[in-house]
């Protein structure tokens, strides 16, 4: 692409976000004007493509038509990224925005079709943000000065502005989600309204300190311009408390939408200026964006989040809110996350030292620890903050004590006494509570008998891992059993007990009624095979046997949930 199309890029997309604010706006005049029945059917409008544009319809259905041309304009970028746009992450974000726009469109249908169901209802507003902030990102990283790398100096920006700029847009994003709340529901205005100060806080005294240094100048007019949107934007909500006017909330989504593309701007630009002095031109954002990723351990996460979601499942009642399942999902996420990375901050020494590990952000030298030490901890916060205000108190107590075991115990034990396994089980244990608790606020008889399982299941698990990386473990320090202990005897008893152990606790469930026989006769056998791999890596003792152990570890434990959330759906 020459000069000129990149020009004409850049331009068309930011006409597609100008178009997609509109589009937030229109949605904000639908609820604000409370017209999201106008229109009873969808996605025709009484059965009509144009009906009488007359009362509540002039809302409902001008905002259907507004988000069919911004879907077409976000098709038409989408595929002119990928056909002349030469840089990946870009055309990334351009696929995002397709998809996301796409999954838009329905959950507006469902918001509908399920007359406006408040978990529907926030996730549909959440997801709009986010198709302005990509599309917006789009624009910002077509534009003309970073093509031609007319870049100011930035020899002055500090790595831990670059990680106040993370926090300070991960914040705006938590706004966000709490204001969909206070929207939607009613509730969470405290915690909206304390964020919101801290916001304004984080920003001004931010703004204060690149005014006094020799900053590079595009940061420091993101800082000013964030600042000053959140000024404005802290007015207006004021002024909700004393009225309730139609445009006085439409323009306080509207400029919500605008203080969120600001501030994740303002992080890239800060992480950009920071990640120039030691990242290839090729991969500065991609690179940066890869490395907090990877913090966050995404396999582990994923795994957690799994166990999560079947407590939840198994600890639903028809009279319980089932819609708190994304919140609580989200937000344990986030605490996870948030863990893993402040894990590897704390072990940033040890994962030099080691060849499975060489490659994360810290050792490799992608993040500093400055970097890693505040985005985990923003996450853990931002994670506990947000379960305990959108779920309930009790998850984030509990997220916050699985957090703590694992980072302020688990870790520091690892090198210290090989009873590390044992502690590191606790929180490994505790998510499936947490699901539990989202869906009951208490926990029941059924909530330890998943914690049971979850804490025996992660011991031949880690056990076997320590056994396949024993080599590692020891020239890193970290005292395990493989490790600590001179012939493997000790390792083997214990896997196989743990082996022996997990087959009777995986059949509790179905004895407290939690699971039926279905359950009952596949936990059993899962639970035998389990055993029979137990029992041949205590016998052979090698490295091969392990990792067998290890993947059999893997694939029991989704196989075993799922079956109880299938039981318990078809009972």
């Amino acid at each position: 692409m020459d000069n000129r199309g990149r020009g004409v890029l850049h331009r068309y997309a930011r006409i597609t976000a100008g178009a997609t604010w509109l589009l937030l706006i229109a949605g904000a005049l639908v609820t604000s004007t409370d017209s999201g029945l106008a229109v009873p059917d969808w996605p025709l409008s009484y059965g009509m493509w144009f009906p009488p544009m007359v009362g509540g319809i002039l809302y409902e259905h001008g905002h259907r038509m507004i988000a069919a041309i911004v879907g077409l304009l976000i098709l038409a970028l989408a595929v002119w990224l990928w056909k002349a746009e030469p840089r990946r992450w870009v055309r990334a974000l351009g696929y995002s925005a397709l998809a996301a726009v796409v999954v838009q469109g329905l959950l507006g249908g469902l918001t509908v079709l399920l007359l406006l169901p408040p978990h529907v209802s926030i996730a549909h507003a959440c997801l709009g943000q986010l198709v302005f902030v990509l599309v917006v990102c789009i624009a910002h990283g077509s534009s003309p000065v970073r093509l031609e790398g007319r870049m100011p100096d930035d020899r002055h920006i500090p790595g831990w502005l670059a990680i106040l700029g993370v926090v300070l847009a991960l914040l705006v994003v938590l706004q966000v989600g709490l204001g969909a709340v206070v929207r939607h529901t009613g509730s969470a205005l405290p915690f909206h309204a304390a964020t919101a100060i801290a916001l304004l806080v984080a920003a001004g005294w931010m703004g204060w300190w690149v005014s006094r240094q020799r900053c590079d100048g595009v940061v420091k007019a993101s800082v000013w311009r964030l600042f000053a949107l959140l000024c404005v934007q802290g007015l207006l909500g004021a002024a909700l408390l004393a009225s309730r006017g139609v445009w006085l909330r439409t323009s306080h989504v509207a400029l919500g939408a605008l203080v969120v593309a600001q501030a994740v701007l303002l992080a890239w630009e800060a992480n950009r200026a920071v990640g120039r002095r030691s990242w290839p031109a090729s991969s500065r954002l991609s690179g940066m964006l890869q490395a907090y990723v990877e913090l966050t351990k995404p396999r582990l996460t994923w795994l957690v989040l799994v166990t999560t979601a079947a407590g939840f499942w198994l600890g639903i009642r028809a009279s319980e809110p089932w819609h708190v399942l994304v919140p609580t999902l989200l937000g344990t996420a986030l605490v996870v996350g948030g863990a893993n990375a402040l894990n590897q901050w704390m072990e940033r020494i040890p994962d030099a030292l080691m060849r499975r590990t060489q490659g994360r952000p810290l050792p490799s030298g992608r993040l500093t620890p400055e970097q890693a030490q505040g985005f985990g901890w923003i996450l853990v916060v931002g994670g506990v903050v947000w379960l305990a205000s959108a779920v309930n108190v009790l998850t984030g107590l509990l997220a916050a004590l699985s957090a703590g075991l694992y980072v302020w115990v688990y870790t520091p034990l690892k090198r210290t006494t090989a009873l590390c396994t044992l502690a590191g089980a606790v929180p490994g244990a505790i998510p499936p509570m947490i699901g539990w608790a989202a869906a009951r606020n208490a926990l029941d008889p059924g909530a330890w008998a998943l914690f049971a399982l979850l804490f025996v299941w992660q011991l031949p698990h880690f056990l076997a891992i320590a056994l396949v990386y024993r080599e590692d473990y020891a020239r890193a320090g970290f005292r395990m059993l493989p490790v600590t202990e001179r012939a493997e005897g000790a390792t083997a008893r214990q896997i196989a007990l743990y082996g022996l152990a997990l087959l009777p606790v995986s059949l509790v469930p179905a004895r407290m009624g939690l699971a039926g026989a279905w359950y009952f006769f596949g936990a059993l056998a899962l639970g035998i095979g389990f055993l029979v791999l137990a029992g041949w890596t205590a016998w052979a003792r090698s490295a091969q046997s392990a990792r067998q152990l290890f993947l059999g570890s893997v694939l029991y434990l989704p196989l075993l949930l799922g079956l109880m959330v299938c039981d318990r759906t078809w009972r």
